[in-house]
């Protein structure tokens, strides 16, 4: 068999076998010197713990894809006619209703499970409690503002961006502005 193998065929792999070999073997016992380090553990991540708000500004140069910079007030695109009246109604008893009440006043059946203290002891409030959306000082947010707590969150109330488009939150809006 090895007479079949010409001549050059086999230096090149007595070459090969010589260069290989010891390179192989200074592989083998370097391995945990020269080996990389790739980090696939879960609990080694970044998280946001429970209830805790992730981070709300943008990284710094950045420009958001849909709106304008939030810097000054966006004015509502949508007007407040029946349409959208209607289609916020019923956009807010589905996202907002939990927590603010069907009438906006913060009292939505969630909350009865909020600020529990064992013992009924409690030394402040343990959880910020929904807003009364028919306050006068939510009267007084602009439209703006309302937006970007919708899409961003505030506090406790998470964010709606993903849940709700942007017609869909100035519908809501319409419907908050809209409450007695």
């Amino acid at each position: 068999m090895m007479g079949s193998i010409p001549p050059w065929v086999r230096r090149m792999l007595m070459t090969l076998g010589i260069v290989a070999g010891p390179m192989l073997v200074v592989l083998l016992f370097s391995y945990e010197i020269i080996s990389v380090d790739v980090n696939s553990f879960m609990e080694d991540q970044p998280s946001i713990d429970y209830q805790e708000s992730p981070r709300r500004l943008l990284p710094e140069g950045s420009i958001p894809l849909s709106q304008p910079l939030y810097e000054g007030a966006i004015s509502n695109p949508v007007p407040a006619d029946e349409v959208s009246l209607q289609r916020g109604e019923i956009l807010y008893n589905l996202h907002c209703a939990v927590c603010h009440g069907p009438a906006g006043q913060g009292d939505g059946p969630v909350v009865q499970f909020w600020n529990t203290c064992p013992g009924g002891q409690c030394q402040g409030e343990s959880s910020r409690r929904p807003a009364d959306l028919t306050e006068a000082r939510i009267d007084a947010y602009p439209d703006s503002t309302i937006y970007r707590i919708i899409s961003q969150g505030f506090g406790g109330m998470p964010p709606l961006r993903e849940n709700l488009n942007e017609r869909q939150r100035w519908d809501v809006i319409n419907h908050v502005r809209s409450l007695p």
